[in-house]
């Protein structure tokens, strides 16, 4: 006897029946079947028994098994699905996006996702900038950004909603920072790939031109800085590349959070 055996995967409410003899390595089963269903090469899927468990792929599992295909989601994905349905509709939340670019013949290096609430670096060594529609031009404000995975060459500020520049780094007036150097228990990036998920706050004052950044989260402050006097109003700047995805968190909101301890001047 041959000793093949038949595996029935199951995925999108199908059932996919694959030969396996003895021998076949646990890689090459599940390149084959991710290849006939189709699923793209960058997605990490879970194989699931009966039962929900995940499994380990061999040729060893018994004959006419049933394994269940699972997509594995990002954490931006797991974001982004968490949040259909449930925007704050509250007066003080303002939905925000990433701007298009106000240089049409910009070389662009990242591509837009999620209704161009993600803009994700695809390409190459060069960075991209994007500005965010939010405009902040009174008051407080908090808004979020998640980073995944967070790497080198990630800066976010927020600068002159008016401001233009294709290559925002070399404007002194704007405070970059850069997110690994800051972030606390991060290890060199040079050296650890690929980074963790960061999900950051921003905290803007206008009357004290004060930045706050944050860790959401832990709602733990991370870094502060000032701004310059005659900003009267700013918007959401970020720089990226490596293949990071940069994704807005949920809609701004016009006020402070409750565990946003600032002293009125």
């Amino acid at each position: 006897m041959s000793g093949k055996k038949v595996f029935n995967f199951y995925y999108d409410l199908c059932c996919q029946k694959l030969t396996v003899y003895p021998g076949v390595t646990s890689e090459e089963i599940k390149s084959a079947i991710k290849e006939i269903l189709e699923i793209p090469p960058d997605k990490k899927v879970n194989f699931l028994d009966e039962e929900g468990t995940p499994i380990v792929i061999s040729s060893n599992l018994p004959n006419e098994i049933k394994i269940y295909v699972q997509i594995k989601k990002t954490f931006t994905e797991q974001l982004i699905e968490q949040n259909k349905g449930n925007e704050n509709k509250d007066i003080n939340s303002i939905e925000w996006f990433w701007n298009e670019e106000d240089n049409e013949d910009e070389d662009i290096s990242y591509v837009r996702k999620n209704n161009n609430k993600t803009v994700k670096h695809v390409s190459g060594s060069r960075s991209s900038y994007c500005k965010g529609s939010l405009i902040m031009d009174s008051g407080e404000y908090y808004y979020t950004i998640v980073f995944e995975p967070l790497q080198c060459c990630v800066f976010a500020t927020i600068c002159p909603s008016n401001y233009k520049s294709i290559y925002p780094k070399n404007d002194e007036e704007i405070d970059w920072m850069d997110f690994w150097r800051i972030w606390p228990e991060y290890p060199d990036p040079h050296w650890s790939f690929p980074g963790p998920v960061i999900d950051a706050g921003f905290y803007v004052n206008m009357n004290s031109k004060l930045l706050i950044i944050y860790d959401n989260k832990k709602k733990k402050e991370i870094k502060r800085v000032n701004f310059k006097e005659d900003w009267n109003s700013v918007s959401p700047f970020v720089q990226f590349k490596h293949s990071i995805s940069v994704t807005i968190g949920a809609n701004a909101i016009k006020g402070k959070p409750s565990f946003i301890k600032i002293a009125e001047k």
